[in-house]
């Protein structure tokens, strides 16, 4: 029989931790169970209106509430370090407007010029309002495929009680 051992710590609360080791780059560093239970998400989102914005401080509180780490990117940003360090990728837009939504500009460049998104577990979010919210959000799905996303949910929020409450509520399984 064979027995592996880890360090245990007991941190303020009394709660038990095992601390391992991991290979990062060409390092081994060590880590608790704790610490790897805050995953890394990043939040990329369409500047062009200020509901976005709304929605996003929204989702970033709950989602921070369940213990995530969370990097939020707009679309106006030069750059994106730290976007492919993350596990979870939540992209947020608005409808358009008009028969044929599409996503706006800026954000269809960030995607397409952003790294590292290839294969992420992705969430897609649209601001309520408009004519074809549906549409919209299919487009921005679509948007996300092109760039290898891995869409996992959507969901159109109506305010931001609506986006923490999802945030908060979210269960992001690997």
């Amino acid at each position: 029989m064979i027995f592996f051992l880890y360090p245990i710590t007991i941190n303020a609360v009394g709660e038990r931790h095992s601390h391992r080791r991991r290979l990062v780059g060409r390092k081994s560093v060590e880590y608790s169970d704790y610490e790897e239970a805050a995953v890394l998400i990043g939040i990329i989102y369409s500047t062009e209106k200020k509901v976005i914005e709304k929605l996003v401080q929204g989702l970033k509180r709950g989602l921070e509430e369940q213990g995530h780490r969370v990097q939020v990117y707009s679309d106006s940003d030069e750059r994106f370090s730290g976007l492919a360090g993350c596990r979870h990728l939540f992209v947020g837009s608005f409808s358009t407007g008009g028969f044929k939504p599409k996503t706006p500009m800026r954000l269809r460049e960030m995607l397409s010029n952003t790294g590292g998104i290839s294969g992420k577990r992705s969430i897609a979010f649209l601001a309520k309002g408009g004519m074809s919210e549906r549409k919209a959000l299919a487009a921005l799905m679509n948007d996300m495929e092109k760039q290898g996303c891995y869409i996992i949910d959507q969901e159109i929020f109506s305010s931001q009680q609506h986006a923490y409450n999802f945030g908060k509520s979210v269960n992001l399984k690997e």
